[in-house]
């Protein structure tokens, strides 16, 4: 196999003193997230590192939709998700609009990159339409991505900050060979719906736009890989999740609802169980055992 050559990330201006998060979840994930050089920042969310903890009882961790996509490599045993083994060393992790379960056991061991919503495009050449609905695309599969000679590096390079680096020379050299078009009226879409946490209708949106609904669909479809509406009805999920923990014991659903953009409660518990599997008031036991 043809090894993939990249240049020194600290020569492009890559980070080396990598500063992790790390978070102990009670399913025994360990989880570190790292943040990227300031060339990837307007692509790059993090890159983060997942391990089981020696000693756990095998525990499942819920992989949450926000319209984003990554890229996934596994130095650990076969991946499991969502009840089944997933093939390969490696993938390209298309945006979800369900809630996937990750099963943790200790030897799990996995590195990804979580690209912004949106901004995979040019690491990927592909629309991202084509990599939705929650499949793990082998790296196999999209050959010229080169993931597999990637993946094997990233296997010999067996610490970890290394690893991270090796990655970032990967994406900066995609970076530079494939640059991102323009595209400022999605990055003002997506900030409209982010800050609006999903709520307002497409209509109003596109009427701060300067062409119509339907070329910001084909926006979408390319980048996100989501409908417009779709991607506002994760955000608004995600906004409910986050309201329903804080609020904790005394959370309020139907204050939550309405806090969240909906009007009534059977179409707020559709969408909500639609995304993460739970009714809100079974989210809110699992957030009280899970949080406290």
């Amino acid at each position: 196999m043809n090894r993939v050559t990249h240049p020194d990330p600290a020569a492009l201006g890559g980070i080396v003193n990598f500063r992790p998060a790390p978070l102990v979840a009670a399913s025994g994930l360990s989880l570190k997230y790292f943040a990227p050089v300031a060339a990837l920042r307007p692509y790059v969310q993090c890159y983060w590192q997942a391990r089981g903890r020696g000693g756990e009882p095998a525990g499942v961790e819920l992989l949450h939709p926000d319209g984003a996509a990554g890229l996934l490599f596994n130095f650990g045993s076969a991946l499991e998700r969502d009840g089944e083994r997933v093939g390969g060393g490696c993938w390209v992790d298309g945006p979800k609009q369900r809630t996937a379960r990750l099963a943790v056991r200790e030897t799990l061991d996995l590195l990804g990159v979580r690209f912004l919503p949106g901004m995979v495009f040019p690491f990927v050449g592909e629309a991202l339409s084509a990599l939705v609905d929650g499949e793990l695309t082998p790296g196999v599969a999209l050959r010229r991505l080169e993931l597999e000679a990637l993946h094997e590096q990233l296997h010999e390079t067996p610490d970890l900050s290394s690893r991270i680096a090796l990655l970032e020379g990967y994406l900066l050299e995609r970076l530079r060979r494939h640059e991102a078009p323009e595209v400022p009226a999605l990055l003002a879409s997506l900030g409209w719906l982010q800050r609006r946490h999903g709520q307002g209708s497409i209509a109003e949106l596109v009427t701060e736009l300067p062409f119509g609904q339907r070329r910001l669909e084909r926006l979408f479809q390319l980048h996100v890989g989501l409908s417009p509406k779709r991607y506002a009805r994760l955000q608004r999920v995600a906004r409910s999740r986050e309201l329903i923990k804080q609020g904790g014991v005394a959370a309020s659903l139907t204050d939550t609802a309405f806090a969240a953009g909906y009007f009534d409660q059977s179409h707020f518990i559709h969408d909500f169980k639609a995304v993460t599997g739970f009714t809100p008031g079974g989210y809110l036991d699992y957030a009280q055992r899970r949080y406290g």
